[in-house]
């Protein structure tokens, strides 16, 4: 059947388990077939859409014996809307299946026998995102779609409510559709895209680009007992029910002289990491993040933290070469691609610990391969659901050096 499966074929599978992406797996004679918005241990009917040498992708026809975990997604956009992945699976099948994507990343990507249990944090599966990127797209002169990007397209799907935002950013997602209807270019909307930025800090909202009539500016929020200030378009942590544990297993209990804060932001670990480390530093790239993170130093009166503005790699280069002692702890919470061209780096630094905070499983393990190949241990894995009904999942692993 393998060699003369085709596009546009309808078969019937078994699905087994979720993949990293949110398809479900199911075999057809060896083959491995990735099916669309299906969950784990059902019998559906799909058609192939795409056809490879190793597998093959498809679209249910009919759900033919549906799944224990399958339910009826919450939100009305869900299938058309590319925000999220797994609506239509339970809260607990999508913990379930998110620890499976690290151990299968650990295993796979990294060679990496971890045989100890990997828990899972989470909290409330809805309301908890505190950032969106809102896109909006012309359709023509009368006509405006103000969302988030379609599943698999840059167009635009018209949402008028999203689940997953906290309350008040859902709020502000209606704001700026009638700031857009009183105005067709609320912020000198010249093309056919546009993206505004909106973020929620403890007590107000803000936009970027300014939008008329809508409110702008700098947030702040409170996490960990540190006051934080920051803009929409700076990277913050975007669960803000879950932030003050994510800092939590990132820090940790251990505690020394020095701490190196790589990919620092405004400073979410940098800060906490102050009650542990008779010193900190903090590197970042970003100008304007860097600059946030300066301002929080200073703001919260540490007088052992400092912030230098530039890349992780050529940082940690210049440090290794003027160093007058080995760090007790590098910690570095790099952007989805990994951290391949620091980790050589760091490994010359030779850090007592090493915690490694990722959002993408593959990367991680890649990296943690190398560390381990360098005479680290990895003593502890945590994944955190910081993005419920998407198959994200945040990991947090430590390190010591054997």
């Amino acid at each position: 059947m393998n060699g003369t499966l085709n596009i546009g074929d309808v078969v019937e599978v078994t699905t087994e388990r979720l993949a990293y992406g949110g398809d479900a797996i199911a075999r057809l004679n060896g083959l491995a077939v990735f099916v669309h918005l299906a969950a784990p241990g059902e019998r559906v009917r799909v058609r192939i859409t795409e056809r490879k040498k190793n597998f093959a992708r498809a679209v249910i026809d009919r759900i033919l014996e549906p799944s224990s975990s399958r339910r009826e997604p919450p939100c009305q956009y869900f299938g058309d809307c590319g925000g999220c992945q797994l609506q239509h699976i339970n809260h607990e099948a999508q913990l379930k299946a998110k620890v499976g994507f690290v151990k299968d990343a650990l295993e796979r990507v990294g060679r990496i026998d971890w045989p100890h249990e990997i828990r899972i944090k989470h909290v409330a599966e809805f309301g908890y995102r505190a950032r969106a990127q809102i896109k909006l797209e012309r359709v023509d002169e009368a006509q405006m779609q103000i969302g988030f990007a379609r599943a698999g397209s840059r167009s635009v799907c018209d949402v008028e409510r999203c689940a997953i935002l906290r309350p008040e950013l859902d709020a502000a997602l209606a704001s700026l559709r009638q700031a857009v209807h009183r105005n067709s270019s609320p912020i000198g909307f010249s093309g056919k895209f546009a993206e505004i930025n909106v973020a929620a800090g403890d007590s107000t909202i803000a936009f970027e680009p300014q939008v008329d009539g809508l409110p702008g500016g700098v947030l702040s929020r409170s996490v960990a007992g540190f006051d934080f200030r920051f803009s929409p378009e700076t990277f913050f942590q975007v669960n803000s029910l879950m932030v003050e544990t994510l800092v939590s297993e990132a820090i940790g209990d251990h505690s020394g002289s020095l701490a190196i804060d790589l990919f620092a932001g405004v400073g979410l670990f940098t800060l906490p990491l102050s009650r542990r480390y008779q010193q900190v530093v903090g590197v970042e790239s970003d100008r304007r993040s860097a600059a946030f993170a300066r301002e929080n130093i200073a703001a919260n009166k540490l007088s052992n933290v400092e912030v230098d503005h530039e890349g992780a790699a050529v940082w940690l280069e210049k440090f290794t070469r003027r160093r007058a002692q080995e760090p007790d702890l590098v910690l570095l919470d790099p952007p989805r691609a990994g951290a391949a061209g620091t980790v050589p780096h760091i490994v010359a630094l030779k850090p007592k610990r090493i915690t490694y905070v990722s959002c993408d499983p593959a990367t991680l393990a890649r990296d943690l391969r190398k560390l381990l190949d360098s005479g680290y241990e990895l003593q502890r894995v945590v994944a955190l659901d910081l993005f419920p009904q998407t198959y994200h999942v945040e990991t947090v692993a430590t390190l010591s050096r054997s």
